[in-house]
């Protein structure tokens, strides 16, 4: 099997994009990309309905806040820097109401 190179994975947290986090407290999209709690099973989702091959890991903590462990989705892109990512999945999750 031929091993995928590091460099293509962009790791996102749900913290991310929710929209009781300050941008301060780690949130990296516009207020009105934000959702309410998001969850690591959604945001999975979005990432594959924009066709994204994805690795969840539910025993990670956010650096900032690693005392909780939130999990994080492991996004394989080869063709987005990580703040367009975002602000895409952002959308997507918007559409389908969160």
């Amino acid at each position: 099997m031929k091993s995928i190179s590091k460099d293509r994975y962009i790791m996102l947290y749900p913290s991310y994009l929710d929209s009781k986090f300050s941008r301060r407290m780690g949130r990296r999209v516009p207020k009105s990309l934000a959702v309410e709690s998001p969850t690591l099973a959604k945001i999975d989702e979005a990432c594959r309905k924009l066709g994204f091959k994805t690795i969840v890991e539910p025993d990670k903590a956010y650096p900032r806040m690693n005392n909780f462990k939130t999990g994080r989705i492991v996004v394989f892109c080869t063709d987005l820097k990580k703040k367009k990512l975002v602000e895409k999945i952002g959308e997507a999750m918007r559409r389908r109401g969160g």
